[in-house]
């Protein structure tokens, strides 16, 4: 059976042609019973305008795209799926795209979207700032979990955060504490240290802060290997779930009971943080909420282009104590 037409369309619902596609970009220009007589004929014959076409009159897409820099890691999942969903409330398709924690593959990407869409989230930018400077001409942009000046962002509150965390420790007996900090080249890493360095100062935490480095489970196994060869600390806090899970497995295997000798805590509030024993202590990102309010933020930017460049929205964290922190040894 042949695909309906537009013309099909316009000749069942008894308007011209013209009538049909402006219903589609335009509704609002149309009385109710002409948008309602032009829509059920179009339901009734399964007719669907082409994107393709329809971006030529209108000059939109109804498109947006998704970048983030590692699928595969459970920090990005719910926020995506939450992008995707508000953006199908709007009536846009979301195209996805995983740079593999490359800066070089990024750019690349976003450069190759802004053809096909109306707006960009980036998700964790590893870009550097000259790589964004060369993108100011693209399609509007908001960062995700990344704080560029001149753009729209939505952050979390990573000092509120760490205050929680610092005061939750201390709490615990805590005086000194070991921190993985994550890569060198991601924005976040380096938010979550100095908010975690400032927190720790006005709790009166000893902080000792490792190399940065990769922030996978690997790298959280092979710090792992390292404390058992000297005096262990008493409490490790990793840059995100996934390292931390690295090290508590890693030292159970070892014979080190947590949290009886160590206390391990993440960043994140990933699903995985709580389905591993002992469950992980970890500062809840608001996933779903980050992902709702890039999609506002950007269909905002598309409306009002220029306006409220520069806006920031914060969201504030949650601390989910679980079973791998405890009181320190000797407290």
């Amino acid at each position: 059976m042949a695909r309906p037409t537009i013309r099909d369309v316009a000749r069942a619902a008894g308007v011209s042609v013209s009538t049909v596609s402006r219903v589609f970009t335009h509704p609002e220009l149309f009385r109710d019973e002409t948008r309602a007589r032009v829509l059920a004929a179009a339901s009734e014959l399964n007719y669907f305008p082409n994107r393709n076409a329809a971006s030529l009159i209108t000059g939109r897409t109804a498109n947006v795209g998704l970048v983030v820099p590692n699928i595969a890691n459970p920090f990005f999942p719910e926020m995506v799926k939450a992008a995707q969903h508000r953006a199908r409330e709007q009536g846009l398709a979301s195209l996805l795209a995983d740079s593999d924690d490359s800066a070089e593959d990024e750019e690349r990407l976003i450069h190759a979207l802004a053809k096909d869409v109306d707006g960009l989230v980036v998700f964790s930018s590893l870009l550097s700032s000259s790589q964004i400077e060369g993108m100011r001409s693209l399609r509007p942009i908001v960062f995700v979990n990344r704080a560029v000046e001149s753009y729209r962002c939505v952050l979390v509150n990573a000092r509120q955060g760490m205050g929680l965390l610092t005061h939750y420790l201390t709490n615990l007996g805590h005086t000194s504490a070991l921190y993985l900090p994550g890569p060198e080249n991601s924005w976040a890493a380096s938010s979550r240290l100095e908010s975690l360095v400032a927190a720790s100062e006005e709790s009166g935490l000893i902080l000792d802060v490792a190399d940065r480095g990769p922030s996978t489970f690997e790298t959280g196994s092979a710090v792992a290997d390292r404390l058992v060869r000297r005096t262990l600390p008493t409490a490790v806090l990793c840059f995100n779930d996934i390292m931390a899970l690295g090290v508590v497995a890693r030292l159970l295997s070892l014979g080190v009971r947590i949290p009886e000798q160590v206390s391990v805590t993440g960043w994140g509030g990933t699903k995985l943080a709580g389905y591993y024993a002992p469950a992980l202590t970890t500062v809840a990102a608001p996933f779903a909420e980050l992902g709702r309010v890039a999609i506002e933020q950007l269909l905002l930017a598309q409306e009002t282009p220029g306006e409220g460049a520069s806006h920031h929205v914060q969201l504030d964290v949650s601390l989910v104590p679980g079973a791998s922190t405890g009181r320190a040894p000797g407290s």
